[in-house]
């Protein structure tokens, strides 16, 4: 069993929260995956020391900069039955000299911080995916049709087919690669074989690009893979003669299209037409 499912098993499905005022649990439901208290992104590891399951109320708080870090690191000492100094020696994070008080209105976030909670917004959406293909799933089970859900729900039938598609090829969180994206579980879950497919994904570092080329070619489809390539090759192409011409014609055109592409490709900023093939 992965770290992750004992979490979630040992929680009960429970807010493991504790309110630093009163000392008392929040042990309101929590569905879905347990929280990264260091992000993945952010180089966090599956880890007990790392995730505490939070429900619903919780989780936003704390994304939202509501609550402060520290506590959940408390949380989880008293979990794991270890020292807050432990715990910040094996998350490799700074422990705060000053702790913000919890509801504190937050000050301006520094960058870094900026950057974390993006990365958790995104964590979020991704999970709340697999969320929903469950939730949708269930519904399917008991009879509703996808044109009412559609209507309901203001999305349409294909989405609805495809993150109950996903859900039901991968059903249990322990299936799933928590290092991989939704996307490539997506990807996956249009192969024969979903299971092996993540797995090869995982182990060889694949993009969900790369994924995608990878089945069609085990499938006896690698010439759909070449086809697309020679024509994004062909469309580029026309593209680059489209550009020469433009700038060969110079003016107000050319000279915003080469501001362009030096901003793109951190070129200098005065690109020449005879500087083009140098910088390609």
């Amino acid at each position: 069993m992965s770290v992750v499912h004992d979490i979630r098993q040992e929680s009960g499905g429970f807010c493991e929260y504790i309110d630093p005022d009163t000392g008392l649990r929040c042990n309101q439901p929590a569905p879905g995956e347990p929280h990264h208290i260091r992000t993945r992104g952010a180089g966090g590891k599956d880890v007990r020391e790392n995730l505490i399951h939070l429900c619903g109320v919780h989780h936003a708080q704390i994304h939202g900069g509501n609550i402060d870090r520290h506590h959940l690191i408390v949380a989880v000492a008293r979990r794991e039955n270890k020292t807050v100094d432990e715990m910040y020696d094996t998350l490799k994070l700074i422990q705060p000299e000053n702790i913000r008080p919890i509801n504190e209105p937050a000050s301006d976030p520094s960058l870094e911080e900026l950057l974390t909670a993006y990365v958790q917004v995104e964590e979020s959406e991704q999970e709340a995916r697999w969320i929903k293909g469950q939730l949708l799933d269930e519904m399917f089970k008991r009879g509703v049709k996808q044109t009412w859900l559609s209507s309901q729900l203001g999305i349409s039938p294909a989405q609805i087919r495809e993150l109950v598609k996903v859900y039901r090829a991968f059903p249990k969180p322990e299936m799933r690669i928590p290092s991989l994206s939704w996307y490539h579980h997506r990807v996956a879950a249009n192969s024969p074989d979903p299971s092996k497919y993540i797995q090869k994904a995982n182990d060889e570092g694949l993009s969900t690009r790369e994924l995608r080329k990878k089945i069609l070619e085990d499938e006896g489809k690698g010439r759909i893979v070449r086809t697309e390539t020679e024509q994004q090759l062909e469309h580029a192409k026309r593209i680059y003669q489209q550009v020469e011409e433009i700038i060969r014609i110079g003016g107000e055109p050319a000279d915003w299209l080469k501001g362009q592409m030096a901003a793109l490709f951190d070129w200098p900023k005065e690109v020449q037409h005879d500087d083009i093939a140098t910088y390609s």
